[in-house]
Parts: C-alpha cells; sequence; structure tokens
C-alpha cells in the first residue's frame, strides 16, 4: 500500500510537458485509476483494455530450493508434490 502513495505522489508532481504511458496487468480499477489521473493532471486519458494474454500466465511454488508448475498446460491447477 505504501508503494500506491509514493505514484500518487509522482504522478500529482509530474510537470505538465510530461507525458505518461502506463501499463499494467494487475489493476482491476483502472477505469478509476484513469479517471482520477485525468482530473489530477486535467488532461484526457485514453484506456485499453483486452483479455488477451501474449504470454501464458503460469504458477509456480519454490520450496526447498526446487520449483514446481503448478498448472498444466490447460490452466488446471495440479498438486505440486
Amino acid at each position: 500500500s505504501e508503494r500506491g502513495v509514493v505514484w500518487e505522489e509522482v504522478i500529482i508532481m509530474l510537470p505538465p510537458r510530461v507525458g505518461m504511458v502506463m501499463l499494467s496487468a494487475t489493476v482491476p480499477n483502472f477505469l478509476e485509476f484513469a479517471d482520477w489521473v485525468g482530473r489530477t493532471k486535467k488532461r484526457t486519458v485514453y484506456t485499453m483494455a483486452t483479455e488477451h494474454r501474449p504470454t501464458p500466465l503460469q504458477h509456480f511454488l519454490f520450496f526447498n530450493d526446487k520449483v514446481f508448475p503448478l498448472m498444466n498446460s490447460r490452466g488446471e491447477f495440479q498438486n505440486a508434490f
């Protein structure tokens, strides 16, 4: 949560001449965030979303210096041990 405060301050303090391009796969409320940035910077913010994932999401468990895949090739969770 502390990182959010730091990023807010950075965005607020950026000079008007600085443009921003933001990419994230982990912001569920991106429309709300984009609205806040637009109001804060008094600029139009354009958003884009897609369900397409160019790189497959993979889950692993690192335990006792070993790596265990947690999902199979179909994206189904499997036993790691």
